[in-house]
């Protein structure tokens, strides 16, 4: 009788952890719904003049809740984008109505969310021009040059007494 109430008892564990991991993968793929199918400009692009246009393409119906442009020092550029909450589509079209202003490359970011209310933030990257290179180049270029530095203080401070 015992026997059979311990292997009942695993069974039912068995059974929750399943459960659980497979509500975990339904969780991580809707992420990669919610993701845009399309941007244009494409992620880590180089073009050769200016965008007039920011557009993105997703999978299923979102809120665009943001969409925001920086240049690679971050400043903000305004590009007219005004958070409707009643529009739900799967396609976002947005002029460029100005000038770009110099800079190395320039960072869109956005946010969407379903009819869930799952909520998504995302970038791309993208830099125009004759001299232009890919901006994960630059990237990639100014993190290697980082050095690590670390307050005098706290628990992790070699000879630090707790």
């Amino acid at each position: 009788m015992i026997l059979i109430y311990k292997l009942l008892k695993l069974l039912g564990i068995t059974i929750l952890l399943s459960f659980g991991c497979f509500q975990l993968a339904l969780a991580q793929h809707s992420h990669g719904i919610l993701t845009p199918g399309v941007t244009f400009p494409k992620d880590d692009s180089v073009l050769k003049v200016s965008p007039q246009m920011i557009t993105m393409s997703f999978r299923v119906d979102v809120k665009l809740l943001k969409l925001a442009l920086y240049t690679d020092q971050g400043d903000w550029i305004n590009i007219g984008f005004q958070y409707d909450p009643s529009r739900l589509s799967h396609s976002f079209v947005y002029p460029i109505q100005s000038e770009l202003p110099t800079a190395e490359f320039y960072v869109a970011r956005w946010s969407v969310t379903d009819d869930e209310r799952r909520l998504l933030n995302g970038a791309f990257t993208f830099a125009f021009g004759p001299e232009a290179i890919p901006p994960s180049e630059i990237i990639e270029g100014r993190i290697s040059n980082k050095v690590e530095v670390l307050p005098s203080t706290g628990s992790y401070r070699i000879g630090s007494e707790q």
